[in-house]
């Protein structure tokens, strides 16, 4: 705070103003904070305006319940107090508190990221240990809720009494509770000091858990330094995110070599509060050995720094940044430097400015920041250190690369609590509250990998391969493959004819491939539907159908080029005509948008009223995937009908336009059909209209040219083909010069 306060009044923020401070110490007791917030407000006291007083802004308190209890009499002067680690949701409330501000947010939203890391980790059960005060306790109710929320399991909801640390039958009471208490992850929501004592008892009985700490303790170097603390388990935790503190160490290094009075006071610091573990005789005669302090204060400044390097140090720089900018924003609104504090806890609320260019400052409207949380872990290797493992802010809970989920919670816990099950058995709940054991399936019920049930298995609970549906699909899925490959086979043997050239020449074979995998996609509708086949059926085709329509798509580009007589025009499109390129461009779109499926949010088995199915994972690229290909056949259509006066027997465009009408009109039919869930039927339905749409592209576009290589082989001659096309064009008064 000092550090920001001389960092301010050395720069151009507040010209011709200086900030001063004054110092109270509250023991962090309610008591004594109230008799320091009494002195400070003394001109308050005798002066309703408060024109004599000194004091126009506070920094802190730092625990919760000294904040309500200060923030309760700052009210009354509706003079500003910013917390920079005050975060009980009770202080939110702006009619009781409307003078209160915080540099860190409510735990509303620290339960809120607990939980979501209990819900990703899969920890169960769970176990909340709160305290009798402000922060404890709405923090441990709020935990409750979020977890009913979530459906997970709480085993217990324990609240510390407020004479805990003093009381031993209390503390005796809960290493009982502890050795009871069969939670595989424990929340412990309240100040540090409550936490020592937990810990110690948890390494004295030999007692293995997940900790989860909450921001009070998540960054405790006292307690990282407890002995054997290994043996108490794995500890995660919640902070909120912090930054480095502009200069701040290089303003703490000024003390190495500094030997005037004016290091005294941290001089008297280090007196009072030695932070060299082996060293307090070397650290107590750095005052009257100046000689010697070199290596000395040195290696106790770097213990200060570490202890205090929190994200509290960058919340604290926050605060008085904050009330600096208020200040500057009310000083450029009046002449004097002499103001009632309520003018400055009103311009609090407009302060909009960033830190260093790396955080941004504004208030909600509760008056608190948000800037997001970090997930801690305590590592207990060879050196003892809090790393971080994942981050909670705008896109949600995200964890960094290389951290598995799977690596924090296997499928059964210690106390053999399972939390899902293999395929072919299910979850049911046993004797211990909370816990879960994994009991096999009856003889006519099955179930997935994961599953919390049993299904009954019916013979009509998918499309069985004996159904009469799924033979007739089978069937026609059959034929179009056989007339797929026969097609081919005559385009191979015709590709340097004309119609074969017409048709699209060398775009003919990845057309004709295509639609082979969309009449192979109709075999995986059939039968029981797994996690492959429901990941490949709908995407096989939406890939499939893209790429054939582009290959057409390019060709009728390519013959709409080749008869436009406009110079201007035709000398553009040809600069744009390659097939090849339009078909890979056009193609790559929905590669990118079932790629994107498939990685994301993949169509997976899902089993439903005893219903075996698919599910489309997301329904959202489901409909932007049958988007893409209703749009590519509109643009087909366009082409087919700008593209009307050319020489039918080249174009081919009647039959070009019916087939894209066809995919149009059996998928807008599709559409509320799909929305009314035929159950088994609903993958009758999808299988049927890709059959159509495929159905409708092979009997439009390549049977015609089939029809003329086998029996129209009079018509496939060059000759023809030019006789063809000049008397179309004299029919319409152009005529040719030879």
């Amino acid at each position: 705070m000092i550090y920001a306060i001389e960092q301010i009044n050395n720069s151009s923020l507040l010209p011709n103003v200086k900030i001063g401070y004054e110092i109270y110490d509250t023991c962090a007791d309610v008591s004594k904070a109230l008799k320091a917030t009494l002195k400070l407000m003394s001109a308050y006291i005798h002066d309703d305006l408060g024109y004599d007083s000194n004091v126009t802004a506070v920094v802190g308190e730092q625990a919760s319940q000294v904040s309500v209890a200060v923030a309760g009499l700052l009210t009354l002067p509706l003079m500003t107090q910013i917390s920079f680690a005050s975060t009980s949701e009770s202080l939110s409330s702006r009619y009781k508190f409307p003078s209160f501000f915080r540099t860190v947010p409510s735990d509303k939203y620290q339960t809120e990221v607990i939980v979501q890391l209990v819900s990703r980790l899969n920890f169960a059960p769970v176990g909340i240990i709160g305290s009798e005060d402000e922060y404890g306790l709405y923090g441990a109710e709020s935990l409750n809720e979020y977890f009913n929320q979530y459906n997970i399991c709480v085993e217990f909801k324990e609240i510390l009494p407020a004479d805990f640390l003093s009381n031993n039958n209390f503390q005796e009471d809960l290493k009982k509770k502890l050795n009871l208490w069969k939670s595989e992850a424990i929340v412990v929501f309240t100040q540090s000091s409550y936490v020592e004592v937990i810990l110690k008892t948890t390494i004295a009985l030999g007692i293995n858990r997940t900790w989860i700490a909450s921001d009070a303790w998540a960054t405790s170097r006292e307690l990282l330094s407890l002995v054997n603390l290994k043996l108490s388990g794995r500890i995660l935790g919640i902070t909120c995110k912090s930054n480095k503190v502009p200069g701040f160490v290089e303003y703490m290094n000024q003390f190495v070599n500094q030997n005037s009075t004016g290091a005294s006071f941290f001089q008297k610091l280090l007196l009072k509060y030695p932070f060299c573990p082996n060293e307090e005789q070397d650290c107590a005669s750095f005052a009257s050995n100046p000689i010697n302090q070199s290596c000395v204060i040195k290696k106790c400044l770097m213990d200060f720094i570490e202890k205090y390097e929190s994200y509290e140090t960058y919340t604290v720089y926050m605060a008085v940044n904050i009330i600096a900018q208020a200040l500057k924003i009310l000083l450029q609104n009046t002449n004097s430097t002499r103001f009632p504090a309520w003018m400055l806890t009103e311009k609090i609320k407009y302060v909009n400015f960033s830190i260093d260019n790396t955080t941004y400052i504004s208030l909600n409207e509760d008056g608190e920041l948000n800037i997001g949380y970090d997930i801690l872990e305590w590592k207990f290797e060879n050196i003892r250190n809090i790393s971080t493992i994942g981050e909670f802010g705008q896109n949600g809970l995200q964890l960094v690369a290389g951290v598995n989920p799977e690596n924090y919670s296997k499928m059964v816990t210690q106390f053999n609590c399972y939390k899902s099950c293999l395929q072919g058995y299910e979850l049911t709940s046993a004797d211990i509250q909370c816990c879960q054991t994994c009991k096999p399936c009856a003889k006519n019920e099955t179930s997935s990998g994961g599953r919390s049930r049993c299904h009954l298995t019916t013979s009509t609970n998918f499309l069985e391969w004996t159904n009469g549906f799924s033979i007739a699909l089978a069937a026609f899925a059959s034929t179009g493959l056989l007339v797929t490959l026969v097609c081919t086979v005559l385009f191979i043997t015709h590709c340097h004819t004309p119609i074969a050239r017409a048709a699209g020449g060398y775009l003919c074979f990845p057309a004709l491939l295509s639609l082979l995998g969309c009449f192979i996609s109709i075999f995986f509708f059939l039968g029981e539907p797994t996690d492959i086949s429901c990941m490949s059926g709908l995407p096989l085709f939406g890939l499939s159908f893209t790429t054939c329509v582009s290959c057409i798509l390019a060709n009728q580009l390519r013959i709409f080029v080749g008869f436009t007589f406009k110079l201007k025009l035709a000398h553009w499109l040809k600069r744009v005509n390659k097939p090849l390129v339009i078909m890979i461009a056009f193609a790559s779109a929905q590669v990118a948008v079932c790629v994107y499926w498939l990685v994301m949010r993949p169509p997976h088995r899902n089993i439903q009223d005893n219903i075996i199915g698919c599910e489309k994972g997301s329904t959202a690229l489901f409909a932007a995937m049958l988007s893409y290909n209703a749009l590519l056949c509109i643009i087909c259509f366009l082409f087919s009908y700008m593209g009307r006066r050319l020489p039918e027997l080249y174009k081919n465009g009647s039959f070009i336009t019916v087939s894209m009408l066809i995919h149009l009109v059996v998928w807008i039919i599709f559409i509320p059909i799909y929305i009314q869930e035929y159950e088994i039927y609903e993958r009758v339905i999808e299988a049927s209209s890709i059959l159509v749409s495929s159905y409708g592209i092979l009997g439009c576009h390549f049977a015609p040219k089939c029809y003329i290589m086998i029996w129209k082989k009079e018509l496939n001659n060059e000759n023809k083909i030019v006789e063809h096309i000049q008397d179309h064009y004299r029919k319409k008064g152009i005529t040719f010069e030879q």
